[in-house]
């Protein structure tokens, strides 16, 4: 996996994702973000409708400059961006792999690609591994994110990849704090033995209703909206916020291990 190391002073960090399907929207949401003066992006994959059409990206360039000029923009590969040459001619920093680690504002970050194989023995899950290892000590917080969630209350499949029986001992043993993910069209957020898990779909994609509940949600919110993670040194703040700057939600993610209140 890759590693950049953060800057020494600690600043927002934005995560929204689907935007495939409506630029007034996604242009709403990026003028949301640059409000909060991010020094990190985090986009959480769908980023475009097809990955193999150059005017698409061009397009997302458009939308995304500001904030492609100002902070740290980091992908996660949706189903949409297909692996596409084209996906990883955007993103030069990640050095043509759709999994890699970063460690910004004191949080480790792993950005996983659901995509692809993650079953024990693959180069993924070796790698993650091996991540998670070596940062288990060294990081009070650590942070997942890939496309496709583990847990969710809307359109698709729940765990449509199947990682619940593959990463869940992986989280709890390592320590991880919380885990971002999008491909639903909507806000939600589940807890799982500790572990928070965002579902931050609604950043232009077509918003799409509740369809089940779950024993693990605590909030579902059809809406377009992104995700403001504020650092700090006992908890981080998830506010959570719509494209008519309302917050819709808010909370604090512990490190593990906390009794919370």
């Amino acid at each position: 996996m890759l590693l950049w190391v953060a800057d020494a002073w600690a600043r927002n960090i934005v995560i929204f994702g689907d935007a495939q399907h409506d630029n007034a929207v996604q242009k709403s949401i990026v003028k949301l973000a640059l409000t909060f003066k991010p020094s990190t992006v985090f986009r959480v994959g769908d980023i475009v409708d097809d990955g193999n059409n150059q005017e698409l990206w061009d397009a997302f360039r458009r939308i995304n400059k500001p904030l492609l000029e100002t902070t740290r923009y980091f992908p996660v590969l949706g189903n949409h961006d297909k692996e596409s040459p084209l996906y990883f001619a955007q993103f030069p920093q990640i050095n043509n792999s759709s999994w890699y680690s970063i460690n910004r504002e004191g949080i480790h970050f792993i950005i996983l690609d659901s995509n692809l194989d993650l079953k024990p023995g693959s180069p993924q899950y070796e790698s993650l591994v091996n991540d998670l290892r070596d940062s288990k000590d060294k990081f009070k917080f650590k942070i997942v994110l890939f496309h496709h969630p583990m847990f969710n209350v809307a359109h698709h499949k729940e765990d449509e990849k199947g990682l619940r029986p593959i990463l869940l001992p992986l989280l709890k043993e390592y320590g991880v704090s919380a885990v971002f993910s999008g491909h639903e069209h909507s806000y939600q957020h589940l807890q799982y033995e500790g572990i928070d898990f965002i579902v931050t779909g609604g950043a232009g994609s077509r918003l799409l209703s509740q369809t089940r509940d779950s024993p693990y949600l605590k909030k579902f919110i059809k809406a377009y909206h992104l995700c403001l993670l504020i650092p700090g040194n006992d908890f981080l703040t998830l506010r959570v916020i719509d494209n008519k700057s309302s917050t819709i939600d808010e909370f604090k993610i512990f490190p593990p291990g906390t009794l919370r209140e």
